[in-house]
């Protein structure tokens, strides 16, 4: 199924957003945004292998992540591995860094403390307010 119809899939069953897997069944990412899953106090994200794009975003997730001491795994992450995420977060463009509070109506709890610390530092590092990162951003 094509991202586009997906999420049309999704929206009319009453979610904000799909769920994309490989033809292994592994979770791939969402019709725009990459995703991480928190276990065991590290983050995982889908491998490019498993049809997930590399994001520029993601990138700067991971970035800030390990700056903030979180170990990052690129890994598979089976749609089970969803359901007992301790935090669930998607990234991108758009979407920035947003919380995910339930997949297929089981409740994760999130935004927990890696979610949340991660998205402030993506809001000021966008807006140009993180001296560090100043060279990512282009300001109008």
């Amino acid at each position: 199924m094509n991202s586009s119809l997906a999420k049309v899939e999704a929206l009319k069953a009453g979610y904000d957003e799909a769920i994309m897997l490989s033809p292994q069944g592994f979770v791939s990412e969402c019709t725009g945004e990459n995703i991480f899953a928190a276990r065991h106090g590290k983050l995982i994200t889908p491998p490019i292998t498993s049809g997930a794009l590399e994001g520029i975003t993601q990138s700067t997730v991971m970035a800030i992540a390990a700056d903030h001491g979180y170990e990052v795994v690129i890994g598979d992450l089976a749609r089970s591995d969803l359901y007992v995420a301790e935090e669930l977060f998607v990234c991108g463009t758009a979407a920035e860094v947003s919380a995910v509070n339930s997949v297929d109506d089981r409740e994760i709890p999130c935004p927990g403390p890696m979610t949340t610390t991660i998205a402030e530092e993506y809001s000021k590092l966008v807006r140009g307010e993180i001296p560090k990162y100043k060279e990512w951003v282009e300001l109008a």
